[in-house]
């Protein structure tokens, strides 16, 4: 006669590490429709791009605006990390006729002062691009406005900081403008974030489908004679 004997222990430890790594992989799934709903946000965006279009209240609105250029109110934000190498992105404001609007540059690895765009301080520069609210986690360090060390686009304390009159409530991810400061910038791409969700929910099914393979292997085929 045979009897399986299962181990109380094992048996909890791995049904709880199951159901944690299913839902991971269930909140990995629910990241991914998230995320192919901001993509299909900005496609639209793409799609309905007009000069005249831009809507500075929106996540995600495609257009061109123009105004007077910040330099002197300019800031780098970061650090982020471009082909290995460390860097920031530069931030400048730029005044328009009711508001100001922070516009991203784009990335480079080089001091502020060592920019070429101080030769525009308030001149007039036309930008097109994409508008996004930003965001930031838990773990991003506090900005330091006294030392001009920012590391999250926080734009009502940057405003304060810059004493900036009525600031939008987006940031201008510029792609493109009517003058180029040295070729550098803007060097912003076209905003598409990676979506590799379906792949992260993948891993953390398997996982849990390989400790169930183990934990019957090791206990549910393992019959004791008595």
């Amino acid at each position: 006669m045979t009897s399986r004997k299962i181990p109380f222990w094992a048996t909890l430890l791995t049904f709880l590490g199951v159901m944690v790594l299913c839902a991971l992989g269930t909140w990995q799934l629910q990241r991914l429709e998230w995320k192919k709903d901001i993509i299909d946000q900005i496609d639209r965006a793409y799609e309905s791009a007009g000069i005249d279009t831009i809507d500075l209240t929106k996540d995600f609105s495609y257009g061109r605006v123009e105004g007077m250029f910040l330099a002197d109110k300019a800031l780098l934000i970061g650090p982020v990390t471009k082909d290995g190498e460390i860097g920031r992105n530069l931030i400048v404001p730029l005044q328009l006729k009711n508001q100001t609007l922070l516009v991203n540059l784009g990335w480079t690895p080089y001091a502020l002062e060592n920019l070429p765009i101080y030769h525009r301080n308030n001149k007039q520069v036309a930008f097109e691009g994409m508008t996004h609210k930003p965001s930031w986690n838990s773990f991003t360090p506090a900005n330091n406005p006294d030392e001009n060390l920012w590391y999250k686009l926080d734009i009502a304390e940057i405003a304060a900081a810059k004493k900036l009159a009525n600031p939008a409530p987006t940031i201008l991810y510029a792609e493109s403008s009517n003058y180029k400061f040295d070729a550098a910038f803007p060097n912003n791409t076209r905003m598409y974030p990676h979506n590799n969700h379906a792949q992260y929910a993948a891993f953390w099914f398997s996982m849990a489908f390989v400790l169930i393979v183990i934990y019957s292997l090791r206990f549910l085929n393992n019959k004791h004679k008595t």
